[in-house]
């Protein structure tokens, strides 16, 4: 396993940071070079679509602006499991029974891809725990369990229903009703992964740049042509990978794609303390619109994440922020200390989808997984280079979904107005079942 570093000076500080594995710093492009493909962006969806296209023998150039992992990839809650942030009954209204079950399919092999690189790049320690529980913070009613047995049936899914008893045996609060196990999911070391898939495209023949901002993209020939501030790359084709900020290289795709932050904190060592109030080691989330989810982490640190707002500034007292949320649902740990707080900035799509596809010939893009998870990215990548390759269309399945304006400072506000609307919605969900519960005990 590789060294630790005792600190993240080149990434923005956070605990994944401080506990990333040591990795080379890569040179940024200097001159010209071809390639098969050119992937814009070193996280995950770039990753994975460089490394699984250098598996199959296409010569690979990635270029990241800042370093590998170095946005929400390498800052985000490490959960990997199937679905998509758009509600999968949602999708089947929309896209009918059959598309939406291929759908789920796909983040299933995702999932599976996820995996699979762990074992093959025989990092066990990337690993931190398995399974996940998607709570929910109002009672669900007594089909809750018919309801989701039947849904997990259409999807071809493997997760079933927990009841309220079963979730407070490992949950120690009342916060929580019933829940949604997920057994296939669980959860990594992300910024550590990240560093792990870029050794590996290496490996198999592939090239990462750092520090190589894509300014331009321009046919050439049947090609393109990508240039950075020190170069520029000739390929084939170009998969467009960024996240939050696909930059000036396609405005027009950087413009369907909103910036969202979302915030994780981490705390100090718990001790007995976390045992006796979560007594779980799998990934939580809960049902809220902007809802928390957390994991315990080295041994009694708790990971903490939520909130979802388009204002992409730190807030001023983010720390205590963090801390008001953990203890308004587990206020037995009493005076939280808060090691590490950072926010993260996640590509959203106003469709809760991600953006997949070849847009014209031979310019794909695989963007917009804010709020969706780790094994999403795979999901997409994997269609991608399969796409790129000419071994299948599985990419159309994300055609009905496009890349459409997000509205620029527009579509932020309205965003933000939604968030704010559906918050409200889950606050008074909670507060009416909290009153009708005081009502009838008196």
């Amino acid at each position: 396993m590789p060294s630790t570093a005792t600190a993240g000076a080149a990434y923005p500080d956070s605990w994944y940071a401080a506990t990333r594995d040591a990795a080379p710093t890569r040179p940024p492009l200097a001159g010209s070079e071809e390639a098969d493909v050119v992937v814009v962006g070193g996280g995950f969806a770039g990753l994975h679509t460089a490394r699984l296209l250098a598996q199959r023998g296409r010569r690979a150039v990635l270029l990241e602006r800042r370093r590998i992992g170095w946005g929400a990839s390498g800052r985000n809650g490490g959960f990997v499991g199937p679905g998509y942030a758009e509600r999968s009954g949602a999708l089947i209204d929309r896209l009918g029974e059959d598309h939406a079950r291929r759908l789920y399919a796909q983040s299933q092999r995702g999932t599976a891809i996820v995996r699979a690189a762990i074992d093959d790049l025989q990092r066990p320690d990337l690993l931190m725990g398995t399974a996940k529980i998607t709570v929910s913070r109002t009672d669900q009613g007594p089909d809750f369990a018919d309801r989701t047995r039947r849904l997990a049936e259409r999807l071809g899914a493997s997760f079933e229903p927990w009841d309220t008893a079963r979730v407070r045996a490992v949950l120690s609060t009342t916060r929580y009703h019933q829940a949604i196990h997920d057994p296939t999911s669980f959860h990594v070391h992300p910024l550590n992964l990240a560093l792990a898939l870029a050794a590996d495209i290496e490996r198999l023949g592939g090239v990462v740049h750092e520090d190589s901002d894509a300014i331009a993209l321009d046919r050439d020939g049947a090609g393109w042509r990508v240039r950075t501030p020190g170069g520029a790359v000739t390929a084939r084709a170009v998969v467009l990978a960024g996240n939050a900020d696909l930059g000036p290289v396609q405005k027009r795709l950087a413009a369907a794609v909103l910036p969202v932050a979302t915030y994780v904190a981490v705390t100090a060592k718990l001790g007995p303390a976390l045992a006796e109030a979560i007594r779980w080691r799998g990934a939580i989330s809960d049902t809220r619109r902007a809802g928390d989810y957390y994991r315990v982490v080295d041994g009694d640190r708790l990971l903490w994440g939520g909130r979802i707002t388009t204002d992409t500034r730190e807030p001023p007292r983010l720390r205590a922020m963090m801390k008001r949320d953990i203890l308004s649902v587990y206020p037995q740990l009493g005076d939280v200390a808060i090691d590490y707080a950072w926010p993260g900035l996640m590509g959203y799509a106003p469709h809760r989808m991600p953006q997949v596809g070849e847009v014209e010939p031979g310019l794909w893009i695989c963007s917009a997984f804010g709020g969706h998870g780790v094994a999403q990215t795979a999901a997409g990548a994997d269609v991608v280079a399969a796409g790129i390759a000419g071994e299948d269309d599985r990419w159309t399945m994300f055609r009905p979904f496009g890349t459409a304006w997000a509205g620029g400072p527009f579509g932020k506000v309205a965003t933000q107005l939604v968030y704010w609307r559906l918050q409200a919605s889950d606050w008074w969900d909670e507060t009416r079942q909290a009153q009708n519960a005081e009502r009838l005990r008196t």
